[in-house]
C-alpha cells in the first residue's frame, strides 16, 4: 500500500503508522531535519524511521482500507475470470489491502475475519488444483504462437503481481531458441536502479531485484533455467490457469499487462529523461512519488475508465518554457471527494521548490508551477 502524506509534515503526535518494518507503532513526533537527509519520524520506543517509508494508520486510515478490501472482495467474488486483467487487479488492490489490515487493524472480529478469509481462499485454490490434477478441463493442444503469447503473460503477470514497480522488460533468449527463457526486468532508477528476472511462464522468480547489470540479471536467468531444466522443476500454476485462454483473449492480456508495467515513480513514463522533470524529482525526492502510467488523467472521475485509483502520492509533469507542474494525487485525483485541492501538500511542495531556488508561479489551485532561473 502506497504512503499518502509527503515526508516532511507527515506525522503528528499520537499518530499510528506502519513502519517499514511492517510493524504499526504510535508517532511521539517528527525527528529535527538534517541538511541532505530525508525527514524521519520518532515512534513510541525512541527509534526513527524514514517518514516517507510510513504509513499513516489512524482509525480513518483503517477504515478507508476496510471499504477498499470489500469493494474489491465484491468485484473478485463476483465475477471470477483468472485471465481478465481487470480481474488481476481487483485481486492485486484486495491483496495490498489485507496485507495493510493484517497489520493495522485493531478490532479483533475484523482480524479473526480476515484469518478466516486467508483459509476459505486456500481452500479454493486446493480444490481447482485437485480438480486440475484429476484432468478436469485439460487444457486444450495450443500452437508455438499460443504457448509463447501464454508463457510471457503469465511471466509478466508473476512479477508484476509480486512487484508493482518493475517495468523495462526484456526478453532473454537461450542460444539457437527462438522464444525467450526468461525476461529481465528493471526497478528503481538513477542510482537506485535493480535488475531481477522470471522465468517464461512465471516459474520462478527473484525475490528481490538486486542485480545492478542487466546482465548479471540476464546470467542469472539463464543458470536458473539450466538448473530448472536438468530437475524438471517449476510452478506451472499460473501458465496452467491461462490455458483455455484464447489467441486474441492473451494478446489483449499481454497488452494489458505491458501498460502496467510501463509505470514510473512520480512522473509519466514518457517524461523520465525529461531535463526539468528530473531535475524537479531530485528537488522533491524526500516526498513519496506516485506510481503512473502514461497518459495518467489526474482529473478524472471515480469509476472513469481513465481513473487510476492506485496512484496516490506526488506527480510532476513538464510545461512550456522550462515550467513543470507538480500535484499531489490520491486514490488516482488531485482533488478531495468533496472537490477541494490538498492544500497542505501543495503548500510543501511551494515551499520545498522555493528553499532549492525555485520560482514558483503566482496562481494555482490544484498544482504547483515552478522553474529554475537557470532554464
Amino acid at each position: 500500500m502506497s504512503n499518502e502524506t509527503i515526508a516532511p509534515v507527515a506525522f503528528q503526535d499520537g499518530d499510528r503508522v506502519v513502519c517499514a518494518d511492517g510493524m504499526a507503532r504510535t508517532v511521539r513526533g517528527m525527528a529535527p531535519q538534517l541538511p541532505g537527509e530525508p525527514a524521519h519520524v520518532v515512534v513510541e520506543d525512541g527509534t526513527e524511521w524514514i517518514a516517507a517509508n510510513c504509513r499513516r494508520a489512524n482509525p480513518a486510515d483503517v477504515t478507508a482500507a476496510r471499504i477498499i478490501s470489500n469493494h474489491t472482495a465484491a468485484r473478485v467474488r463476483r465475477d471470477p475470470d483468472p485471465q481478465s486483467p481487470q480481474w488481476q487487479a481487483a485481486l492485486a488492490d484486495l491483496t495490498a489491502a489485507m496485507d495493510f489490515l493484517k497489520i493495522a487493524e485493531t478490532d479483533p472480529e475484523i482480524l479473526a475475519a480476515i484469518a478466516g478469509g486467508v483459509a476459505s481462499a486456500a481452500r479454493d485454490l486446493a480444490e481447482i488444483t485437485a480438480r486440475r490434477d484429476a484432468g478436469v478441463d485439460a487444457p486444450p493442444v495450443e500452437d508455438q504462437e499460443e504457448a509463447a503469447l501464454r508463457a510471457e503473460v503469465a511471466a509478466h503477470f508473476v512479477a508484476l503481481s509480486h512487484d508493482s514497480r518493475a517495468h523495462g522488460f526484456q526478453a532473454v533468449h537461450a542460444r539457437g531458441e527462438a522464444r525467450p527463457i526468461a525476461w529481465t526486468y528493471r526497478t528503481g532508477y538513477g542510482h537506485g536502479v535493480r535488475y531481477g528476472w522470471v522465468l517464461a511462464g512465471g516459474r520462478l522468480r527473484t525475490e528481490h531485484a538486486a542485480a545492478v547489470y542487466r546482465w548479471e540479471a540476464e546470467e542469472d536467468a539463464a543458470s536458473t533455467v539450466l538448473t530448472l531444466t536438468a530437475r524438471g522443476k517449476g510452478d506451472t500454476s499460473v501458465l496452467d490457469a491461462l490455458a483455455h485462454a484464447s489467441l486474441a483473449e492473451l494478446r489483449e492480456a499481454l497488452d494489458r499487462l505491458r501498460d502496467r508495467a510501463a509505470r514510473t515513480r512520480g512522473t509519466h513514463p514518457r517524461y523520465v529523461l525529461d531535463e526539468n522533470v528530473r531535475a524537479a524529482l531530485e528537488v522533491l525526492a524526500a516526498c513519496h512519488f506516485a506510481e503512473v502510467p502514461n497518459d495518467f488523467n489526474p482529473a478524472a472521475e471515480v469509476g472513469a475508465e481513465d481513473h487510476d485509483p492506485g496512484a496516490t502520492g506526488l506527480v510532476v509533469e513538464p510545461r512550456e518554457n522550462g515550467h513543470v507542474a507538480a500535484y499531489w494525487v490520491e486514490r488516482g485525483r488531485y482533488v478531495t471527494a468533496g472537490g477541494s485541492p490538498f492544500t497542505a501538500q501543495l503548500r510543501e511542495l511551494r515551499r520545498v521548490f522555493q528553499d532549492a531556488g525555485w520560482e514558483v508561479v503566482p496562481g494555482g489551485r490544484r498544482v504547483v508551477t515552478a522553474y529554475r532561473p537557470t532554464s
